[in-house]
């Protein structure tokens, strides 16, 4: 079902609401408007419903260049939203990769209970491709609902508590009055294990911990970047998003030319991948940086949280798409 709401404030609580009352829900958006559903996105983290939001990047605050392409709001989701909260960010690059994000961004989003952030932007997501249809394993898509009890395991337990203290940080969830027993309080308070309103600064601290503690334990099912391209090079690009198709050709046209180059191309952002990233970029004798922002982004989180700084940057913040013979040019190789 597709739902226009009037606002964008609406549409991140309708879908809160039925993230709450059990129904996979997403919102889809660019930057403006997701900066618009941020008080909506603290209320899922507070209650912890597993709530999925498209943003298609865009450059420029305010309504900048509304039809064109950037990655300037890496910072923004990650950041979006007052208290502290665990979300998810991942950032597809090709068709076959938006498909199987889909399917994983819903899957983790239940898993952990948390906000689930798919960061594209203009270009990626009205870009024409040509794709196999082969290559889409619908066959193997599965669904994974996490800790979903049934009306039957709920009324199992001898007390059902929503916002159970666990080891994981991911409490039970069943859906509201699914069973006599699946009857609980939902606040966007702070809150006790079954869900009434409390400061208790003990109780606070727990619950803080416990939802934090998400984070964590959703690292099991961040990937890795993947490398493209011959081991040792004498250049490695670093990218991430819809750069992946410019940084790639550039990097078949080096190779062709008699300099050595490969890429690092990260999918899932966060929570950040800091060791295999350092993996990934062992031994790279040159790092260059490219993305479509002016503060390098990326670069700042790789060098904050994995201790890796790069050498180089390549940074458009036109509005337009990279192409090889922009990065090549900026590199100083024409």
């Amino acid at each position: 079902m597709t739902k226009h709401a009037e606002s964008e404030t609406a549409a991140i609580n309708m879908v809160v609401g039925a993230a709450h009352a059990g129904v996979r829900a997403m919102a889809p958006t660019s930057g403006g408007g997701f900066d618009l559903m941020t008080e909506g996105v603290s209320l899922a983290g507070m209650i912890e419903a597993p709530v999925v939001i498209y943003v298609g990047q865009r450059p420029g605050p305010a309504t900048g260049m509304a039809t064109r392409t950037a990655q300037s709001e890496l910072f923004l989701v990650l950041n979006a939203g007052h208290g502290e909260f665990p979300r998810v960010v991942l950032a597809p690059h090709t068709p076959l990769e938006n498909f199987n994000c889909a399917v994983r961004a819903f899957n983790i989003a239940e898993k952990y209970q948390c906000v689930v952030i798919v960061l594209s932007d203009e270009y990626n997501a009205t870009t024409i491709y040509s794709v196999d249809a082969s290559d889409f394993d619908l066959q193997g898509v599965k669904i994974d609902r996490g800790k979903l009890l049934s009306p039957a395991e709920v009324e199992a337990l001898a007390e059902y508590k929503r916002y159970a203290l666990t080891a994981d940080g991911v409490s039970p969830r069943a859906i509201p009055g699914s069973s006599p027993k699946a009857v609980y309080m939902t606040t966007s308070d702070e809150h006790t294990e079954d869900g009434h309103i409390t400061e208790d600064p003990q109780v606070a601290t727990a619950m803080a911990e416990k939802r934090l503690r998400k984070l964590e334990a959703a690292r099991a099912d961040i990937r890795p970047p993947f490398t493209y391209g011959p081991q040792g090079a004498e250049v490695t690009f670093v990218s991430w998003g819809s750069t992946y198709g410019a940084v790639r050709e550039a990097v078949d046209i080096l190779n062709a030319r008699g300099t050595s180059a490969n890429m690092v191309h990260f999918v899932d952002l966060w929570p950040f991948p800091a060791e295999a990233a350092r993996e990934a970029l062992a031994g790279a004798k040159k790092i260059v940086d490219v993305e479509g922002n002016a503060r390098a982004q990326f670069a700042f989180l790789l060098h904050a949280y994995a201790g890796i700084e790069v050498d180089a940057k390549v940074l458009k913040y036109d509005g337009r798409g990279f192409t090889p013979d922009y990065i090549l040019s900026r590199m100083g190789e024409s």
